[in-house]
């Protein structure tokens, strides 16, 4: 046993020197401050968004410049396709394909259609759809404008379950579902309990694994493809949820009723609820702002602005 935890130690140290490179520590702190700085101005929504931003786009932009050179990206790369292609079956060929057809572009533009329309019809308000839509096409357009710029080939042909001839780098699927599922939930979880917020995030990380799993069984990707697919729909999730957490607030203040402002008089007597209070029943309010309720049967006279 001893020899074995000894091989296992040295395993995972000489795992940490390969990945621990000056270029992947200080890539590691400027996220971690990025954010931290999110946490604690997490009051100041909009900045806490642009840091959150930032940093997502740090990791994406390492990734971007990780696998254009030989290292542990690549090489991890490498070994993780090769090992699931190695580890395939026919049923599992038949569910990939189809949870792979399900995450398609066509899908998921149909998809969000759907429930945009769903989820403005349930709010009663167009801001839901648009956000849903707003955010998903952005993603995908991102996604379509890097995979151009990186320009990174697919894995082997030898490998592909499918036949995936355009550029890999980022995986369009798990952007597009990551996108579509990440700003439903958000819409869904509004004002809702931090339970069930908590099981819409689940569902959302379960659902991405999925079509990102599917997408390296099937060969057509590597695993920085996914992972830069997962982070790019999480920069436009979190943009469209400061955007529809914005348009919220300003619909909830609309429909918000007046408050009239103090001009140091006693106000005029008037009755509220019809049908809740008694028609005979004045209430009114005394200078401190105290509410209390006079009847016209004990024979008082009534109050009237003053002049």
């Amino acid at each position: 046993m001893s020899d074995v935890g000894a091989a296992v130690n040295e395993a995972v140290w000489d795992a940490i020197a390969v990945v621990a490179t000056p270029g992947t520590l200080v890539t590691g702190l400027i996220v971690a401050a990025f954010f931290l700085g999110a946490q604690v101005l997490s009051e100041h929504r909009q900045v806490a968004a642009a840091l959150r931003v930032a940093g997502l786009l740090t990791v994406l932009t390492g990734l971007m410049l990780a696998i254009h050179r030989p290292g542990w990206v690549t090489e991890l790369d490498t070994a993780t396709t090769s090992w699931v292609v190695a580890h395939r079956s026919m049923g599992f060929n038949v569910a990939a394909l189809v949870i792979t057809d399900l995450g398609s572009p066509v899908a998921t533009a149909a998809a969000a259609l759907i429930c945009a329309a769903l989820l403005s019809w349930r709010a009663r308000s167009r801001v839901p759809g648009i956000v849903v839509i707003g955010t998903v096409s952005a993603a995908a357009l991102a996604s379509t404008a890097l995979k151009a710029v990186v320009d990174r080939p697919r894995p082997p042909l030898q490998w592909q379950l499918v036949l995936e001839t355009d550029p890999s780098f980022p995986s369009g699927h798990v952007t597009g579902t990551a996108a579509l599922l990440g700003i439903t939930a958000v819409c869904v979880g509004m004002g809702r309990s931090r339970t069930v917020r908590a099981w819409l995030a689940g569902g959302v990380v379960t659902g991405v694994l999925v079509i990102a799993a599917t997408r390296l069984y099937l060969g057509v990707h590597w695993l920085t493809d996914v992972s830069a697919g997962a982070i790019l729909a999480a920069v436009f999730v979190t943009i469209g949820t400061t955007v529809f957490a914005a348009l919220h607030d300003r619909s909830g203040q609309h429909d918000a009723p007046p408050v009239a402002a103090s001009t140091g008089e006693d106000p005029p007597v008037t009755t509220f609820g019809a049908g809740l209070v008694n028609p005979d029943t004045l209430i009114a309010a005394d200078r401190h702002g105290v509410p209390s309720v006079r009847s016209r049967d004990i024979g008082e006279p009534h109050l009237e602005r003053k002049s």
